[in-house]
């Protein structure tokens, strides 16, 4: 299952096959690509950031940002 979810997040390439996105052949080549696409792992680690809301800890690393970064 791992190795599914990791494949789905681009951080693997699949030695056969191929990832179908809305019908759609696609390559990710990086895990950037998959979020870029849409996809995005939230791995099963049950306290993350315990002092964090829900909604934080999935949006960790991706947290809506200003004009000036």
């Amino acid at each position: 299952k791992s190795t599914l979810i990791k494949t789905l997040a681009g951080v693997h390439r699949p030695d056969a096959g191929q990832v179908l996105l809305d019908g759609e052949p696609v390559v990710f080549h990086g895990p950037g690509d998959a979020r870029d696409a849409g996809i995005a792992v939230i791995y099963q680690e049950p306290t993350l950031f315990p002092d964090l809301s829900i909604a934080e800890n999935i949006f960790m690393g991706r947290q809506p940002r200003r004009s000036l970064g």
